[in-house]
């Protein structure tokens, strides 16, 4: 079993900095940047090019448990062992820098190799940028992601800053506060193929008409996010009324989530793109039949996105009451039927949840064609993701993440 190895352990001892290749100090830069600013877990799809996070996709930690990474990300002596480390290593770098532009100085007296030299300007950067991190809002448990997303032809380009937030007190309902690899996948999936989810008109509904877009259990607003923008770069929505609607209800996780869409959509979209609009709005599935509905969420949607959604029994029941008043019933030939696209992880902590799904909603082939009409599985795929390279004593053992994404629609409805 491997164990993972804190920084007073893993990093090269800061008195022999100097003795140390370039090799060993990326690889001691890239164990920190995977220890305190770590990519979001399971969101690389195999054999597709993966979300880019911070500018590029560093070796995670790969660890047994994530309350032992939390204990080493958390321990306040740790992290200023890596502030001192990260501190030394700059300040060194920066003064064989300007000794190596010294007439009076050779490599040799400064004891430097050359290629060490060449990288210096590098590690000093990555170091830095790492210092800030460990040395700011990161410490308080707060992580800032830049995602870019990319159809697979390359005329399609999304990005979108993402804020996590601890959990409220170790509160399990507020979840919603960090960013959750299914809503990497489906967000990847979207901006490669908007088609696939209702989201290019280019053949389809007239530009008079309305798109109405509804995001469940929002989170950190990721999918909301990367569909607006998604939506605001489409020739084909140019002059369409385009409303994304991103709901959550535990009150932390929506208070986070308005930071973001704020963060994410300036005066400037506003400007540009009056008739798209994006708003956040408290949603509680479990009273959702029995409470009067706010205006956002008063008519039919079009698209309805759910990721990592269902992690308690009653979740899919509770979807299925809200789903039923909220997407739109195919009444029209001329327009594409909505749909409900959930992505969720195939956890083995809660197999039985991800299992309600289908008792909940049945397939297509199962419903009696002489009922009433009903919500049901029009289709579902399996999808395989690297859960992180592992970086533990540097061993290259693979883990996978397996998610399935359903097209839940109204039965009969075209597919």
């Amino acid at each position: 079993m491997s164990v993972l190895c804190p920084p007073t352990t893993y990093l090269p001892p800061i008195a022999k900095i100097a003795s140390f290749s370039v090799t060993q100090l990326l690889d001691a830069l890239t164990y920190l940047q995977s220890l305190y600013h770590p990519e979001v877990r399971g969101s690389r799809r195999k054999r597709v090019q993966a979300p880019v996070s911070n500018g590029e996709q560093n070796l995670p930690l790969r660890h047994e448990d994530d309350s032992e990474l939390q204990a080493i990300r958390s321990d306040t002596f740790e992290r200023s062992y890596s502030i001192r480390w990260l501190t030394t290593l700059i300040t060194q770098l920066e003064v064989w820098q300007g000794l190596s532009h010294s007439e009076e100085v050779s490599l040799d007296d400064i004891g430097m190799p050359e290629p060490t030299l060449a990288y210096t300007e590098i590690i000093v950067q990555q170091a830095a940028s790492l210092l800030a991190i460990c040395a700011g809002v990161a410490a308080a448990g707060i992580i800032t992601r830049n995602f870019v997303f990319g159809s697979t032809d390359g005329q399609r380009r999304v990005e979108a800053q993402i804020t996590d937030i601890p959990l409220d007190n170790n509160d399990y309902g507020s979840v919603g506060a960090q960013t959750w690899g299914g809503a990497c996948i489906l967000a990847e999936m979207i901006v490669e193929d908007p088609e696939r989810f209702g989201l290019d008109s280019s053949s389809h509904s007239p530009e008079s008409r309305r798109l109405n877009v509804l995001e469940l259990g929002a989170g950190t607003g990721l999918v909301s996010l990367v569909v607006m923008k998604l939506l605001d770069a489409l020739p084909s929505f140019n002059h369409r009324e385009v409303h994304v609607v991103a709901t959550d209800f535990h009150p932390s996780v929506l208070a986070n989530l308005r930071s973001n869409i704020d963060a994410n959509v300036s005066s400037t979209h506003n400007q540009i793109t009056s008739t798209h609009s994006i708003t956040t709005h408290s949603l509680d599935w479990s009273s959702f039949s029995t409470t009067p509905r706010p205006d956002c969420l008063s008519y039919p949607f079009d698209v309805v996105l759910g990721a990592d959604i269902i992690y308690e029994a009653q979740h899919a029941v509770w979807i299925r009451d809200c789903l039923k008043g909220l997407v739109r019933r195919p009444s029209d030939s001329t327009v594409p039927p909505a749909a409900f696209h959930l992505v969720i992880p195939l956890r083995s902590t809660h197999r039985f949840e991800s299992n309600t799904v289908e008792s909940v909603f049945l397939k297509a082939c199962d419903v009696d064609p002489t009922g009433d009409a009903d919500l049901v599985i029009l289709s579902k795929e399996y999808i395989t993701c690297d859960a992180y390279g592992d970086y533990t004593h540097g061993q290259g053992l693979d883990e996978d993440v397996e998610y399935v994404y359903y097209k839940i629609g109204w039965f009969n409805a075209r597919l």
